[in-house]
């Protein structure tokens, strides 16, 4: 295993060392920024071409870019982008080896998607494997309860499956809801949600870019076996002051931004509040009133056309107090703040840099209740971060960066049968990680990857049990013609954090996160994936992946350990596998996209090997949009899955309970009910489906810009069932026909 990580190391560096870190002689470098003309925003992932020739690329998350081995003389370049018009720019001659631009584009909804450049094959974003880019536009095509909600959003991506129409605590791909990786501009998060995940934290209004992977993501992401979700937020406006906000049944939110030093520096601040606080019952039949809030602040300050600094602070609350004396009430938060900066240097290299810390804790605080018991679940977390990106050539990059991560875990959890299992630990994360993508020819393209925490690797190194030297990463694609290409990818992962509560459970209020002990060691998963794409046209593509999930080890809680010598946690395996296909076809005043999905999901413990409640075998949805009129959009979703796993029930039997002082007088004792449950979730629910609609009008008035929509959830009233309580045969329904009606508004 030591000479399969040296060989790979090696295959990192070795096309690094081989290329000439120098431009070709008589060519020169063009870098720079692409901006929005009305605000001064970067805008991510443009797509940039050099007229006349095939050498393209696209800016970064940050909206960066660098253009190398460029012909000096009579440039120009095509800039483009979803939601902006389409520009050329007439650069002219270059003097000397390279030149620095910001260059500008103006919105325009109606924008078409960014074209492929033939040769290089450049794309635009969602070329990745197994990642999705969300835009704003993007988000402006969800149809949920709630408006353009982004969790909400990626709960309809294909692979991802909710054990809720209304929830967003999701699964993808076979992986529990605790091995999605989610992280605020580098920051990382541990619970996104509100009310009952019936919405997130997550505003729209404060989202520039996200960047979700269900499988096969880079060396950069570690700590998590399934996912990430990578959410960028605005800088906010450094020429205009703007204020902006949204009403709707459950929350209100205002956001103001504006220049602190005209076309350099900006900042942002945001907050929302609910306005009716028993609204949640609207939802939920439980009586419970809620009340939460969101703030969110963030300066940033440009120091050229190549690099910037940035400040912010986020925190969100939620507090549910129950009427109920015998119901607990619900207590939790998460307070994130990070100094970040990131610079191009010279023609050649990129550095990004963060200082952050983020903290989360959940209660559970019983009343009078004689079963229900305290549950605490904390984690401070300061982190340093640092990347240097280096481009060999126009084609390449090489990107290395290391991570230290200081938390602090401290929980406090009680299992069925009443034992209670605490933990308070302070560790040390150290993470480093090396990535290098070539692209050998116009057709043939590949990124390997290593990363490893160096910790582990000392322990490994070391002779210890539960060490592990690296996470080897790799993906390859390649064109098969102009419309089609394939890819593949492998990855290895591992995870600390685990999730105590019981993913059988129909509610889970929130996380209950701790670390897995030392001495159990981490949980292991490798990805295998396979995809086909084919796009004849800028307008409509075609997406098939095949995905194959070995999670070779797997920590649980022990939910029966009734005795102090027993153990509190386990381990065990699992296997997920499936297929994701997908399309979509949009045009300026039109758009309809879909996909299916089918996965299988098991997991082994303790000798007993089950499906997980959200091993979710078949689902099918599809959206479509129309704009009849310029300022008038109607949309619909439809959605069809079928049943989620549940225990049933084998029957009911009379068991007695002797009093140990009177043992031969158990005979008189009366017997209690007792129920014999079946094998675990061998039973299935019916199937869900919905339509759901919703219709948007924008409209001007001086100088303020309205949009009001409104939605309605289960056109057709589809009794879907959410909980079917086995005992007493009581069944729980998911939301019947619901409106909900939002006015957005800005100045």
């Amino acid at each position: 295993m030591k000479k399969f990580y040296l060989v790979f190391v090696s295959f990192l560096l070795l096309p690094f060392c081989a290329s000439s870190l120098k431009a070709q002689e008589g060519k020169a470098t063009i870098q720079g920024s692409v901006i929005d003309s009305a605000s001064g925003e970067r805008i991510p992932y443009a797509t940039i071409v050099v007229i006349g020739t095939t050498i393209g690329t696209v800016t970064d998350v940050n909206g960066y870019f660098i253009l190398r081995n460029v012909n000096p003389q009579n440039v120009k370049l095509r800039v483009s982008i979803v939601g902006y018009e389409a520009k050329t720019f007439e650069i002219g001659n270059i003097s000397g080896t390279h030149r620095t631009i910001q260059l500008e584009l103006a919105e325009s909804p109606k924008a078409l998607p960014a074209v492929t450049v033939t040769g290089e094959r450049v794309v635009g974003p969602g070329g990745n494997v197994s990642t999705k880019i969300i835009t704003t536009g993007e988000l402006q095509k969800n149809v949920g309860i709630f408006k353009s909600d982004v969790v909400q959003y990626v709960t309809q991506l294909p692979g991802v499956v909710t054990v809720s129409g209304i929830s967003s605590q999701y699964f993808v791909r076979g992986g529990g809801a605790d091995e999605n990786l989610v992280m605020i501009d580098g920051m990382p998060v541990y619970n996104l949600s509100h009310a009952f995940g019936l919405f997130s934290f997550v505003d729209p209004l404060i989202v520039k870019v996200a960047n979700f992977s269900s499988g096969g993501f880079g060396a950069q992401y570690g700590g998590r076996l399934s996912s990430v979700f990578d959410i960028q937020t605005i800088d906010g406006d450094n020429r205009n002051y703007k204020a902006a906000g949204t009403f709707d049944l459950l929350a209100s939110d205002l956001e103001i931004t504006g220049p602190i030093s005209s076309g350099t520096s900006s900042f942002v601040a945001f907050f929302r509040r609910p306005l009716y606080q028993n609204a949640l019952n609207k939802f939920y039949s439980l009586g419970l009133p809620f009340d939460f809030y969101d703030a969110f602040v963030k300066t940033t300050a440009n120091l050229s056309a190549t690099g910037h600094f940035s400040a912010e602070f986020l925190t969100s609350a939620d507090n549910i107090q129950s009427r109920d004396q015998t119901q607990p009430d619900f207590v939790w938060g998460n307070t994130s703040g990070a100094v970040s900066g990131n610079f191009l240097i010279g023609d050649q290299f990129n550095m990004q840099g963060e200082a952050a810390f983020s903290s989360y804790k959940a209660e559970q605080l019983p009343k009078q209740s004689a079963v229900l018991r305290y549950q605490l679940s904390q984690i401070s977390n300061p982190s340093l971060y640092g990347s240097v990106t280096s481009y060999t050539e126009s084609r390449n990059e090489l990107n290395i960066g290391l991570r230290f991560n200081f938390p602090t875990y401290t929980y406090s959890f009680t299992n069925t049968y009443g034992s209670v299992i605490t933990q308070s630990e302070s560790q040390i994360e150290p993470d480093a990680w090396m990535t290098y993508s070539f692209k050998s020819s116009s057709r043939l393209s590949f990124e390997a990857g290593l990363r490893t925490d160096l910790q582990r690797a000392f322990t490994k190194i070391m002779g210890g049990g539960y060490g592990y030297l690296a996470e080897p990463r790799l993906s390859v694609s390649y064109g098969i013609d102009e419309p089609v290409s394939v890819y593949a990818a492998y990855g290895l992962y591992h995870q600390r954090l685990i999730d105590l509560n019981d993913v059988n459970l129909v509610f889970t209020p929130f996380e209950v996160v701790a670390a897995a002990p030392d001495d159990i060691g981490d949980e292991t998963a490798s990805q295998y994936i396979f995809g086909v794409t084919v796009a004849p046209n800028v307008l409509s593509s075609v997406k098939a992946e095949v995905y194959y999930k070995d999670f070779s080890r797997l920590i649980g809680v022990n939910r029966d350990k009734v005795y102090s010598n027993e153990p509190d946690f386990l381990v065990g395996t699992g296997r997920a596998y499936g297929v994701d296909l997908s399309f979509k076809y949009d045009i300026e005043a039109s758009y309809i996209e879909g996909s299916y999905s089918f996965g299988k999901t098991t997991r082994s413990f303790d000798g007993v090997r089950y499906y997980p409640r959200y091993d979710l075998r078949h689902q099918i949805q599809a959206t479509a949009g129309w704009q009849p009129a310029g300022k008038l959009w109607l949309r619909a979703k439809w959605k069809f899955t079928s049943g989620l796993p549940y225990t049933p029930i084998n029957g009911f039997y009379g068991a007695v309970q002797p009093d140990p002082y009177n043992l031969p007088g158990y005979t008189g004792q009366p017997l209690y009910s007792q129920v014999l449950f079946g094998d675990l979730n061998t039973a299935r629910l019916p199937g869900f489906q919905s339509l759901d609609l919703s219709a948007s009008y924008d409209m001007d008035w001086n100088l303020m810009h309205f949009n009001i929509q409104g939605t309605l959830i289960n056109v057709y009233n589809k009794r879907n069932v959410f909980y079917i309580n086995n005992v007493n045969g009581d069944v729980v329904y998911q939301l019947p026909t619901t409106f909900n009606l939002s006015l957005g508004w800005n100045l």
